[in-house]
């Protein structure tokens, strides 16, 4: 995924959201956001080719989200940066404790940005730039390291502090990540545009994440072909399982 925003306690009804798009080549084989046998209770989309995710979350009310980063090693990596979201939520660390050893094991893994969350606490790690606590704010991430501004970067940091004042932010959160710049040259599309429109490769799917404050999860995921165009949506509402 290429684009992914967090708010973190800034709406007394839905004190967690995200809202992320993946940006993927349209030929990797993905299987489409649904319910995990292995491990259990995660929902989320697949990579097939690795087996790894770009954003699930599990019934304990946990999320992790990757994003890579546009610098890529010198050598293939050993491990796909998709696996870090699968063993997140597979397993029960905290999402500190996570995050040091994903920053840890760094160099095994392509060039990243990781973020998880464990239900209290959202923390952010990478192989390119510092592991620190994301504090309650609005956070965005896309294919720079963390504290290097793009455009897409700002405009949907900002989209999503407005959306917070809606009552229902779900479809405005979508018409935030479909906006576009299918004019401006592939570089300029690729860090300002939130929806990146292409032949080869482009937005595969955009996620909305909503927590509200009774402790119920909203997970809905919006899927697209090469032109654009919707091809799916799956939205599950849960209630969150205390251990």
């Amino acid at each position: 995924m290429c684009l992914i925003v967090v708010a973190l306690g800034q709406s007394a009804r839905y004190p967690f959201i995200v809202a992320a798009n993946r940006d993927e080549q349209h030929s990797r084989p993905t299987q489409t956001a649904a319910w995990w046998s292995d491990p259990p209770n995660v929902l989320g989309g697949r990579d097939l080719r690795a087996g790894g995710s770009w954003l699930a979350v599990d019934r304990r009310g946990r999320m992790a989200a990757v994003t890579n980063v546009r610098d890529p090693p010198p050598e293939p990596a050993a491990r796909s940066r998709g696996a870090l979201v699968a063993e997140y939520l597979g397993g029960s660390d905290a999402a500190l404790v996570y995050a040091a050893r994903a920053a840890r094991d760094g160099a095994r893994f392509g060039a990243f940005n990781l973020l998880v969350f464990d239900g209290g606490e959202l923390h952010y790690a990478s192989n390119r730039a510092a592991t620190t606590a994301l504090g309650p704010g609005v956070h965005a991430f896309s294919n720079a390291p963390r504290d290097v501004e793009w455009p897409k970067i700002a405009s949907a940091r900002t989209g999503v502090a407005h959306v917070l004042e809606r009552e229902l932010p779900l479809e405005p959160l979508f018409e935030l990540l479909a906006q576009r710049q299918d004019t401006a040259l592939p570089e300029q599309r690729y860090r300002s545009a939130h929806f990146v429109l292409g032949p080869v490769y482009g937005t595969r799917c955009s996620t909305v994440v909503l927590r509200d404050d009774a402790g119920n999860v909203t997970f809905a995921e919006r899927s697209f072909d090469a032109d654009g165009r919707r091809v799916g949506e799956v939205r599950e509402t849960f209630s969150i399982e205390r251990p």
